[in-house]
C-alpha cells in the first residue's frame, strides 16, 4: 500500500509500506531519496504507513504497527515521536452522519463543514459510502453518487461553487492550490501515486475563515446499540472467511442480524482484510470498524470508533 502527498515545493513524500521507507520524488518522478527502515525505533516503521499534512510544510507520519504518529520534515527526515500513541492526533478520517471524511490529522473542524454534510439529503439504503474531505485551502470537496468520480466543491453552506471530474478509479488523498494528488493501481495491480494538475478561479483561491465546530458522535445509547452490532459483524465477517478464504464487501452476503434502524455499509472486503461503517437512522450516530490491513489512515485494527 502507498500513499503520498505533496510539499509547498513540488516535492512527493511517497510512504512505501513494502519497503518500509518514505520515498522523496520531484515533479517528473525522478527518486531523490529516501528515509526511514523497517523496525521499532525511532524513524523505523513496521505497519501500514499513512501521510497527514501538518504545520509548517511537514508532514505527520502513522504507523499502525507500532501504533504511533511521528513528525517529519519536508524531506521525509525524521523529526519526533508524538506522545500518547496513536491517540496523540485526531484521526484525518473520521465518520459523520453515514459519510468518510478526510482532513488534516487533528486539524479542527470548521463549523460550516457540519452544517453542510448534515443539510444532505438521506442516503438510499445499500448505497456506497459517500465521501468528502477538506482540502489544503480549506474548501470541503463532496463526492457526487451519480459519479463517484465527480466532486462538489464548496466554500460554505449553499450550492457547490465547483465540480471537479477526476479519472475513474483514482482514489482522492489530497487537493492543493493547483493540483491534486492520489492512490491508483495500474493494469498489473500495482499502487501508483499520481498527481493531477487543478485549475482554480481566482475567487477560488482561498474558502472564508469560520470557527470551529465540534464532531458529533450519537448518544450513549445509539453508539452502544452500533457496536453490540459490530460485534455481531465481526464474527460473521469470520465466519464467512473460513467458509471462503476470503472476507467479503457484500453486505447482504454476511446475513448479520442488526438492531432496529441499524445500517451496515462495507467499505471493502477481500483476502486480507475488511471495513465497514454503521449507522443510526434515527440519531446520525455513525461507527466503524476495520480488521486486517490497509486501513483508512488512524484507523485502529479491529477496534470499533465512533465521529472521529
Amino acid at each position: 500500500k502507498v500513499t503520498g502527498a505533496r510539499m509547498q515545493d513540488g516535492v512527493i513524500i511517497v510512504a512505501n509500506t513494502g519497503s518500509n521507507e518514505l520515498q522523496r520524488f520531484d515533479a517528473s518522478g525522478k527518486l531523490l531519496g529516501f528515509e526511514g527502515r523497517k523496525g521499532n525505533g525511532p524513524g523505523e516503521f513496521t505497519g501500514i504507513i499513512g501521510l497527514s499534512s501538518a504545520p509548517g510544510d511537514s508532514l505527520y507520519v502513522f504507523d499502525s504497527e507500532n501504533l504511533r504518529w511521528s513528525l517529519h520534515d519536508r524531506t521525509g527526515r525524521y523529526v519526533r515521536t508524538l506522545a500518547g500513541g496513536a491517540g496523540a492526533l485526531a484521526r484525518p478520517a473520521w465518520l459523520y452522519h453515514r459519510l468518510m471524511v478526510r482532513n488534516a490529522a487533528g486539524a479542527p473542524v470548521p463549523a460550516w463543514v457540519l452544517g453542510l454534510l448534515d443539510s444532505l439529503p438521506e442516503p438510499l439504503r445499500g448505497s456506497p459510502p459517500r465521501q468528502a474531505m477538506i482540502d489544503d485551502l480549506g474548501f470541503l470537496w463532496i463526492q457526487d453518487l451519480a459519479s463517484m468520480s465527480r466532486w462538489m466543491v464548496h466554500s460554505g453552506i449553499g450550492p457547490a461553487v465547483g465540480v471537479v471530474s477526476l479519472p475513474s478509479g483514482f482514489e482522492l488523498t489530497q487537493a492543493g492550490p493547483d493540483f491534486v494528488l492520489g492512490r491508483a493501481v495500474d493494469s498489473t495491480d500495482q499502487e501508483l501515486v499520481r498527481l493531477y494538475r487543478l485549475s482554480r478561479p481566482p475567487d477560488l483561491s482561498a474558502a472564508p475563515g469560520v470557527p470551529e465546530g465540534n464532531v458529533a458522535v450519537g448518544d450513549s445509547s445509539s453508539r452502544a446499540k452500533l457496536f453490540a452490532d459490530i460485534s455481531g459483524i465481526m464474527t460473521a465477517e469470520e465466519m464467512f472467511y473460513s467458509n471462503h478464504a476470503s472476507y467479503t464487501g457484500n453486505a447482504d452476503s454476511l446475513g448479520a442480524r442488526l438492531s432496529g434502524g441499524s445500517e451496515l455499509v462495507l467499505i471493502a472486503g477481500d483476502k486480507r482484510h475488511w471495513a465497514g461503517l454503521l449507522y443510526d437512522r434515527a440519531t446520525g450516530t455513525t461507527c466503524g470498524v476495520s480488521v486486517g490491513s490497509p486501513a483508512p489512515i488512524g484507523w485502529l485494527d479491529g477496534m470499533a470508533f465512533c465521529g472521529r
